[in-house]
C-alpha cells in the first residue's frame, strides 16, 4: 500500500475556518486490502477534537484507483478559546493500520492565526497592538510586552470600540437591528480588521458589524456577566434596586467597563425605537443572550431559569434608569 502524503501542514488557520486536505492511498499488492485509523497508545480518541478524518476506515482493491482520505482541521470557538490560553496546539499524529499489515503515522500540523475572539476581557485590555501580533507562547509574549499589565492597561477592548463606532456610523435607526443576520463573507472580513488592526475596508452592511459584535460578546472565554453573578434571590419592584447595585458592585473591573459601555450603546440604540423597532426589554434580553451566554448542550434547571429571569429583569432595570 502506498500513501501519497505521510505529513500535512494546513498552515495558518483562522477562527471559524475548516480546512481539508487529502490523503491518496493505492494498493500496489495483488490482494485486497484493509485499513482503519486507530487510536494513539491510552487514549480513546482517533485524533484531537478539532480534526476530523473521514473515512475512517476501507477497503483498498488491487488496480483500482486510490482511495481518498480527507482530514480536515476546524478552528471552533472553544478551540479558539484552549489555543489563545495556550492549552492546546495545532499538532497531532494520525494512525492508518493495515488489516495483517504495518501502521503508517501521518503527522498532522498548523498554525493558528490569533483572533480577538475567544479571549478573555482581562487579556484583550492589555494590548494596545493587534492580536494577530501578540504570540500564543507565554514566554515569547512577555519579552515582547514587559508592560503588558493591569496596571496601564486599556478601559475596554479596542475591538469592540472599533464595531460599536462602525455601527454608529451605518446608523442607528436601520430597521430591524439585532434581527437581521450577517453575511458571512462580510463578518470574516471583519473579524480580520480587527485581528490585524487594518481599516475596514469591504462596504459592509451594519447587520454584520452587529453580528460581528454580538458573536464577540458570546465567544469571551469569561462571559461579560458570569452565571455567578446572577441573584440567588427572586427579583421584585422592591429589591431590585438594591440588587442591581450590588451586581454592578461584584462585576470585576473590565467586565463593569463592558457591560457600561454596551449598556450606554443601547440606550443610544434606543433614542431610535421608531425606526429600528427595539424595545427596552428586546435589548434586555439580548444583552442577557449575548453578555451571558448559555454554554452549548448545557440544560438549565428551574433554578438557573428563575436566576437567568432575575438577570434579565436587572438588566432590563439598569437600561431604564440612567443609576451607570
Amino acid at each position: 500500500v502506498g500513501l501519497d502524503r505521510v505529513e500535512l501542514d494546513f498552515g495558518e488557520i483562522r477562527y471559524e475556518q475548516s480546512i481539508t486536505l487529502p490523503i491518496h492511498v493505492t494498493n500496489t499488492g495483488n490482494v485486497c486490502a484493509q485499513f482503519r485509523f486507530v487510536p494513539k497508545l491510552d487514549e480513546n480518541s482517533l485524533c484531537k477534537p478539532w480534526m476530523t478524518v473521514t473515512p475512517t476506515y476501507g477497503m483498498l482493491i488491487p488496480g483500482e484507483s486510490p482511495a481518498t482520505i480527507n482530514v480536515t482541521v476546524t478552528i471552533d470557538n472553544h478551540t479558539a478559546q484552549l489555543l489563545n490560553a495556550g492549552r492546546e496546539v495545532l499538532d497531532d499524529i494520525l494512525i492508518l493500520r493495515l488489516e495483517n499489515g504495518r501502521d503508517y503515522y501521518i503527522t498532522v500540523s498548523g498554525t493558528f492565526a490569533r483572533s480577538c475572539f475567544g479571549m478573555s476581557l482581562d487579556e484583550l485590555v492589555l494590548y494596545k497592538d493587534p492580536i494577530r501580533t501578540i504570540p500564543l507562547d507565554a514566554i515569547e509574549r512577555a519579552v515582547l510586552y514587559p508592560s503588558a499589565n493591569p496596571s496601564n492597561a486599556l478601559c475596554i477592548p479596542k475591538e469592540l470600540w472599533r464595531m460599536v463606532d462602525a455601527i454608529y456610523e451605518k446608523g442607528l435607526q436601520t430597521p430591524d437591528l439585532f434581527a437581521i443576520p450577517g453575511k458571512p463573507a462580510e463578518v470574516a472580513q471583519i473579524r480580520e480588521a480587527l485581528d490585524t488592526g487594518t481599516p475596514f475596508s469591504s462596504p459592509a452592511t451594519i447587520h454584520s458589524y452587529v453580528e460581528c459584535f454580538t458573536s464577540f460578546l458570546t465567544s469571551l472565554s469569561v462571559p461579560v456577566v458570569p452565571t455567578s453573578l446572577f441573584p440567588m434571590v427572586e427579583i421584585n419592584s422592591e429589591n431590585i434596586q438594591s440588587m442591581s447595585r450590588k451586581f454592578l458592585e461584584d462585576l470585576p473591573p473590565v467586565h463593569y467597563n463592558v457591560l457600561v459601555y454596551v449598556m450606554s450603546f443601547f440606550r443610544e440604540v434606543l433614542i431610535y425605537r421608531e425606526s429600528n423597532n427595539l424595545t427596552a426589554a428586546k435589548l434586555a434580553r439580548i444583552c442577557c443572550k449575548f453578555c451571558s451566554p448559555t454554554p452549548p448542550n448545557v440544560i438549565m434547571d428551574s433554578s438557573m431559569v428563575q436566576r437567568r429571569a432575575g438577570m434579565h429583569l436587572m438588566i432590563l432595570h439598569l437600561l431604564e434608569t440612567s443609576s451607570i
